[in-house]
């Protein structure tokens, strides 16, 4: 988990992008009992201060993002099926060579037995936002997610656990995908502890095998002996919270190894019915295209309010901000040899008005910034976004 929107609020708000609850979907259940439809239409425009995020020489542009989709959702039993698709269109006013198509779709089933849950994902995303806080300004890529994984209740408080997901990460820039264009296998194996109703704690070990399509010098296994907690805290917190330790061991001699304390997942803190606070965190080993080395430690945390002011007003705040750790020593430009850190830092806030149930406008500004010891990497960039929200 890079410094980005990390509020994981289900299938719903991860393709609306939406900092206030969607209106109520369009219930089907007329014709197919059970199914809900929610389509949505939403025009943005945004003022960038510095598209390509770069230290000198920025460039700004106007950009009209249009953005059509749908969410679906049903419910057979203790079942269900969703799925969902959002496009998002974009034009530039003066850098016409960016305009693009993003495309982002999700779909998921959920089959909960007496004893056994079973649960498939599968997200497709093909954008041209950087994926990591290395890699700025737009970049084409395609990110293909398999999740599969299987829960079976031993008693009331005791289950064990297998999941498996397959990540499939291509980039269209030959530089960039030449070094990680790859398809990360994830297994994990769990012991979950009911300690409270609706909430467990588990004892994970996971195996972690990355191979990359050209650079396959940089094959590794990874390893990571891990605790977990889900579920409802308190009637006011819940978390998907995860620790532990990863252990990187690459098949080349050539390349370097790595261990160290790992950490991720969300902290959601609903202290009234109008407010919602989360806090995301992470800690983990990222793939790099800086120089030759191979990989650095990124270190994150993100805060994101959320606060119904009004019944038709709602406003939000975001703060974040973490570092990256480079493996290897790289030559700066004064020719001296050093540690690659970056300090990056993401501030911001949002209002918005709903005219309708189905009609919402809104306000959003966006600050990111990235300051390093190899000082041609450092950047500002800030963001102003007008929205209009067509919602049924």
């Amino acid at each position: 988990m890079e410094l980005r929107p990390i509020i994981r609020l289900g299938i719903v708000l991860a393709l609306l992008c939406l900092p206030v609850r969607p209106a109520s979907a369009l219930d089907l259940g007329d014709w197919v009992p059970g199914l809900k439809l929610s389509p949505f239409l939403s025009e943005r425009v945004d003022y960038e201060t510095n598209v390509f995020q770069v230290p000198s020489h920025s460039q700004s542009d106007e950009i009209f993002r249009t953005i059509p989709g749908f969410v679906g959702d049903y419910t057979f039993g203790p079942h269900s099926l969703s799925g969902g698709y959002r496009a998002e269109i974009l034009r530039y006013v003066h850098l016409t060579n960016q305009d693009t198509v993003n495309h982002i779709a999700a779909a998921q089933l959920t089959l909960d037995f007496p004893k056994t849950l079973l649960n498939f994902r599968e997200d497709f995303i093909r954008t041209n936002q950087p994926p990591t806080t290395e890699l700025t300004g737009p970049i084409e890529s395609n990110t293909n997610t398999l999740k599969a994984s299987a829960e079976y209740r031993i008693t009331s408080r005791l289950s064990t656990g297998l999941a498996y997901s397959w990540i499939d990460q291509r980039f269209d820039q030959n530089s960039i995908g030449d070094l990680i264009n790859r398809d990360e296998h994830l297994v994990v194996a769990s012991v979950f502890w009911k300690f409270i109703p609706r909430a467990d704690v588990g004892l994970n070990y996971g195996i972690e095998r990355t191979i990359f399509v050209t650079a396959t010098d940089r094959d590794y296994t990874l390893q990571r002996p891990m605790i977990s907690l889900r579920g409802d805290i308190t009637p006011k917190v819940a978390t998907t919270f995860r620790f532990g330790w990863e252990i990187r061991n690459p098949d080349s001699s050539s390349q370097p190894s790595g261990s160290n304390f790992f950490m991720g997942g969300d902290w959601i803190y609903k202290p009234t019915e109008r407010t919602l606070i989360t806090l995301s965190t992470d800690r983990s080993f990222q793939e790099s295209t800086f120089g030759n080395t191979p990989f650095y430690t990124t270190t994150a945390a993100q805060l994101v309010a959320q606060h119904q002011l009004l019944p038709k007003l709602s406003i939000g705040a975001r703060l974040g901000g973490g570092r990256n750790d480079y493996s290897t020593k790289e030559t700066e430009v004064n020719g001296t040899s050093a540690f690659r850190r970056d300090w990056f830092m993401v501030a911001g806030g949002n209002i918005e008005y709903a005219i309708q149930r189905w009609l919402r406008v809104g306000l959003e500004y966006l600050r990111t910034s990235r300051t390093s010891n190899f000082n041609q990497f450092d950047f500002v960039d800030e963001k102003v976004t007008g929205r209009v929200t067509l919602q049924f």
